[in-house]
């Protein structure tokens, strides 16, 4: 089961992000499938808090709008919904200590926490999590790690 990061979410959301095209093809492809995809409701608030904040974008996306994005998915009958179980404090302190992860860089390791518990394919932009052992990862689009 594929598990999107939240960069995933808000270029295929964002009209104006760099990414939203190919972004938006996978996703649209992805909830009209009948492939179980992963969600993560941490991944969902971080996609409002970036989407909503005007730092990130001059025209910050209204919340109600990204609500209605994150219901949209949730709704969709392959999604599964995730959260952290048993196991995922003890792999995401392992991951921190293993890879000296600090700092911002913690919620890094807490999501790919997530992935391995859930035995999920974590699909990002982002090159970082290559330093989590036993995380399956795939650099989007679609380039194996």
């Amino acid at each position: 089961m594929i598990l999107p990061d939240v960069n995933i979410l808000v270029y295929a959301f964002r009209h104006d992000a760099a990414h939203h095209s190919i972004s938006r093809m996978w996703l649209n492809n992805t909830t009209a499938g009948d492939s179980r995809f992963a969600i993560s409701k941490l991944s969902l608030a971080a996609f409002v808090r970036i989407v909503t904040n005007g730092r990130s974008y001059p025209d910050p996306t209204p919340p109600a709008a990204a609500f209605a994005f994150c219901s949209s998915l949730l709704a969709q009958p392959n999604c599964v919904t995730i959260e952290p179980g048993e196991r995922h404090w003890e792999i995401f302190q392992r991951l921190c200590i293993e890879t000296n992860t600090r700092g911002p860089m913690t919620t890094d390791a807490w999501y790919a926490a997530l992935a391995i518990e859930w035995a999920c394919e974590w699909l990002t932009f982002d090159r970082d999590f290559a330093r989590f052992p036993g995380l399956k990862y795939r650099l989007f689009p679609f380039r194996s790690a």
